[in-house]
């Protein structure tokens, strides 16, 4: 889901998104972030450590929460720029430290991340059905992680790990009906993510994929669950789903740094049966 060339047009689009919506701080240990079409409301500060992050889709489209920390020094405006300089690869000081995934309309995603302090960005890199990423549309919201000591949540504990390699899923067990507390673990040499889609009856990951095209006529054949946005190497982050029997598919749909072309098409999905 991810039209990176178009990142260039983020320039504009940060340089002059003002800090609206929440203007209070989040609590400690959770943060809730609104997403309409195309905009984010969430709290101008944020505490640091282990944070449940929630999205709640209030638009009319698929959306989701790709957060981003600078390095220390660097401003939304200086990320614009570096992005509008050299559209294929965020600038080195740019860490994508993962969020929840993509959700429809009315739907809500949890992700559990360990934020650290520092300017952070929360985009939606989803395409509209013209190809043009949402972040080009205004979807961006700045924000500020504080540095927090003690009051953390408690690091939900896993029972299924899904680790991502180039170009692969590694599932640590079969995932079965009911409710997984999942954690995603970054093995390769570059970002990616997890969509979790619950795939329409004979619909495969492909068909899902080719819904996000520029052009494609219709709703996807599927219905995307959250998961983990994209996370650097090594990196790790948790969400928890639920499980009804049928046919799933994991995606990722983030550009490899030498080609641009996304890691879909070096063989990064998986699809299961749940029974």
């Amino acid at each position: 889901m991810k039209s990176h060339i178009l990142l260039s047009l983020c320039l504009a689009v940060l340089a002059s998104t003002p800090l609206t919506g929440q203007a209070q701080a989040a609590q400690p240990g959770k943060v809730t972030i609104t997403a309409t079409d195309y905009g984010f409301k969430s709290p101008e500060q944020v505490p640091s450590g282990l944070t449940a992050i929630e999205v709640i889709n209030e638009g009319a489209e698929v959306h989701h929460a790709q957060l981003v920390r600078l390095a220390p020094g660097k401003t939304p405006a200086d990320f614009a720029a570096a992005m509008k300089a050299d559209p294929e690869h965020p600038p080195i000081w740019a860490t994508f430290v993962g969020g929840p995934n993509a959700v429809v309309p009315g739907d809500r995603a949890t992700a559990v991340m360990d934020l650290q302090p520092g300017q952070h960005l929360a985009l939606c890199l989803v395409p509209n059905k013209a190809g043009v990423a949402h972040v080009a549309m205004g979807m961006a919201r700045p924000f500020m992680v504080t540095e927090t000591i003690g009051t953390r949540i408690a690091e939900p504990k896993p029972d299924v790990v899904i680790t991502a390699r180039d170009f692969q899923f590694v599932l640590s067990r079969p995932i079965t009906a009911g409710s997984h507390t999942i954690q995603l673990l970054n093995e390769g040499s570059q970002t990616h993510e997890v969509v979790l889609v619950k795939l329409a009856p004979a619909a495969t990951a492909k068909d899902f994929i080719a819904a996000f095209e520029p052009g494609a006529v219709g709703p996807p054949p599927g219905r995307p669950l959250g998961g983990i946005v994209g996370i650097e190497q090594g990196s790790r982050g948790l969400f928890t789903a639920m499980f009804d029997p049928g046919p799933y598919a994991l995606i990722c749909f983030f550009p490899d740094k030498k080609t641009g072309a996304p890691h879909f098409a070096q063989g990064m999905t998986w699809e299961f049966d749940v029974r």
